[in-house]
């Protein structure tokens, strides 16, 4: 069950949100936090103002669609497809051959595993996605800043869990004038990270309640 729930943790970190996509379509560009020796110093005033501006972009995306490519601790690349519905909801389904689903459905998060025909569940409110997926964020009251770093038109916002309940830190990638949020990187406790990009995203669309639910094996 620990082995599940840090695999959770890494998947979605988020979303996991984001989780919070990218509004144009098309390739996102590599997911890698803005390089520290080429970065801007920031002054407080000019992270706060970076903060507002990440969060009010993500804020604005209510219904989201599109691919995702997750680099495991393992260097393992799968791909798949994300949907997402603020507040709260949001769906990554992994291509085959793996079998794994994750669905939030505003209450809980449940990873099924059809090749296992099992489903574990967690609180919404234990995971990352719980803040990615909010529709009125505040990164500086839900969560410790660990970084906030600019290079260019990329900016990098490094977190961690404030309660102490999660280990690990959690940087979400954004890029442009906009600040439309391409992809994610979770390091765990252990130092493994896992890295998502995001692409092909399109945003406003109606979806189908349908995507946000998961049903036991034993119910089919």
């Amino acid at each position: 069950m620990k082995i599940r729930l840090a695999t959770l943790v890494a998947a979605t970190a988020l979303v996991a949100a984001p989780f919070a996509v990218a509004k144009q379509a098309g390739a996102a560009p590599a997911v890698t936090a803005p390089a520290d020796a080429a970065s801007t110093a920031l002054t407080p005033a000019q992270r706060d103002t970076l903060l507002k501006e990440v969060a009010a972009s993500m804020e604005k995306v209510k219904t989201a669609s599109g691919r995702f490519e997750q680099l495991s601790p393992d260097f393992t690349v799968v791909t798949g497809r994300f949907a997402l519905s603020r507040p709260g909801k949001v769906r990554f389904e992994y291509d085959d051959p793996s079998p794994l689903l994750i669905v939030s459905n505003g209450t809980t998060v449940a990873m099924q595993d059809s090749e296992l025909e099992t489903t574990d569940r967690v609180p919404l409110g234990s995971t990352p996605l719980a803040l990615l997926l909010d529709d009125q964020l505040d990164f500086k009251t839900e969560a410790e800043i660990v970084d906030v770093i600019q290079t260019g038109d990329r900016v990098g916002v490094t977190l961690r869990d404030k309660s102490g309940e999660m280990d690990g830190t959690l940087t979400l990638i954004f890029a442009g004038a906009k600040r439309d949020l391409v992809g994610w990187r979770a390091v765990d406790g252990a130092g493994n990270m896992t890295s998502v990009e995001l692409s092909d995203v399109q945003t406003g669309k109606k979806l189908s309640p349908r995507l946000f639910t998961v049903k036991d094996f034993e119910d089919e």
